[in-house]
């Protein structure tokens, strides 16, 4: 089996050669016939790239790795992830392997773990991996942190891709470009596989999740965590209308190549698609943002709703703010470059 192991960073000189010792010390290059590393560093204002060529040299790697660093001026994840796989990623390798730059692993055969329960899944195309915040393993948590767990908790997808961690099949992958800019990739990323670029209605069985905790990443400071809910909920409501778009179109073939001939002809259809659909109108979000959040307390026990509503009302309160702003970002119809 050959697979590809792509890291897509913007600014992240502080994490990098982290991620590329943890991945170097992965048991998956012993059960592999060859393997490559790309790091693809996007519109970077640090020293990411040079980080990384560092790092690169001084880790141990099994035969048959090859690593390299691709160091672009551009920005944007979703312009970068069809580089990756229409112009980087080698025509030998079968399964890709995505990385956020920040996270850290949570043992020595994660990826191969991933790689093979992916390859023994004869329906599913994508495997995403478990997040879990690194407050967790933190003996004494304060409320707050108890309640971000809470909720964190609640609100996990086993048919959605996690852009921090994933694995797919790249015949898959190899159909499908990204809309750019968007802000959503990987729920773009998600409808793509589960509806063949919207030739059928969504299989949910083609994409699923690790059987157990896969990485860690940094829980968001209140600032943070305000900007993380405001880019969710801007990516979730433009990729509303692209949805809306596509499958208006009544597509027979795979939308991707009608995608990557819109990126190529008109670089701001997405922003116009998304102008469009803003006009005039003071409030554009979807009203089931507002209200996402108490899903779970629906076709539940009521004893278990109880327990749930304190997290699931409070994390809807902190909600709001998140909306409102989005909303006026959107109304600025400058949503499109957000990432």
């Amino acid at each position: 089996m050959n697979i590809a192991i792509c890291i897509i960073a913007k600014d992240e000189e502080d994490s990098i050669g982290d991620l590329i010792d943890q991945i170097s010390f992965q048991t998956i290059f012993g059960s592999i016939s060859t393997a490559e590393l790309l790091i693809v560093c996007n519109g970077c204002t640090d020293r990411t790239a040079q980080v990384a060529r560092n790092a690169l040299l001084h880790a141990n790697w099994p035969e048959g790795v090859k690593a390299s660093v691709h160091d672009f001026k551009e920005a944007g994840k979703a312009r970068f992830w069809n580089v990756a796989v229409h112009e980087l990623i080698s025509e030998a390798a079968e399964i890709a392997l995505f990385l956020d730059a920040d996270v850290e692993l949570a043992g020595g055969s994660v990826l191969k773990d991933l790689v093979f329960e992916l390859h023994s899944n004869k329906d599913a195309v994508a495997i995403s991996g478990w997040p879990v915040k690194d407050i967790a393993r933190k003996k004494r948590k304060s409320l707050v942190e108890r309640f971000s767990l809470s909720v964190s908790a609640q609100t996990q997808y086993a048919h959605s891709i996690n852009g921090s961690l994933y694995a797919a099949k790249l015949e898959c992958l190899r159909k499908i470009w990204l809309p750019v800019p968007i802000p959503g990739e990987d729920g773009m990323l998600s409808a793509m596989i589960k509806t063949d670029g919207f030739t059928h209605p969504p299989r949910e069985d083609l994409i699923c999740r690790a059987h157990k905790p896969t990485h860690f990443y940094e829980a968001h400071s209140v600032r943070g965590f305000f900007r993380h809910e405001q880019r969710m909920v801007i990516g979730t409501t433009i990729n509303g209308w692209l949805f809306e778009h596509f499958w208006q179109s009544q597509c027979t073939e795979h939308v991707g190549k009608n995608i990557r001939a819109l990126n190529e002809s008109r670089p701001t259809w997405v922003g116009d698609l998304v102008a469009g659909k803003i006009g005039n109108r003071r409030w554009i979000l979807p009203s089931r943002l507002l209200t996402w959040r108490l899903k779970n307390l629906r076709d539940v026990s009521l004893w278990k709703a109880i327990g749930r509503a304190p997290f699931s009302i409070g994390a809807t309160l902190l909600n709001l703010w998140p909306c409102i702003t989005a909303n006026a970002i959107l109304r600025r119809k400058a949503a499109a470059n957000y990432w």
